[in-house]
């Protein structure tokens, strides 16, 4: 029964280690979406030179965060344009 119980904890551990590393690697690919849209202009650029032309760690990060980063990507470039086409400058002023 003891060793069912340690074979239970040592799941239950790495269970809680999975889930706190699947955290902390979306968190970063939220603070990069984050930075993107609303940071400061060197947060942009940084942000989006991360998110769209860095293959390895962008891989490495959405990988961790179990997302998948052509997917993800294309779902950015979605928003990003969406945005765009939402802002102040999509529809002339009335005179």
């Amino acid at each position: 029964m003891e060793a069912t119980t340690q074979v239970r904890t040592f799941h239950s551990e790495m269970s809680e280690e999975c889930t706190a590393e699947h955290r902390l690697w979306t968190a970063v690919i939220t603070r990069a979406v984050e930075d993107w849209r609303i940071g400061t202009l060197r947060a942009r650029r940084d942000a989006q030179r991360f998110l769209f032309e860095d293959d390895n760690d962008f891989s490495r990060v959405c990988a961790g965060a179990g997302l998948d980063p052509s997917s993800l990507r294309a779902q950015l470039l979605r928003i990003g344009r969406k945005v765009e086409m939402n802002g102040p400058w999509a529809r002339p002023l009335a005179a």
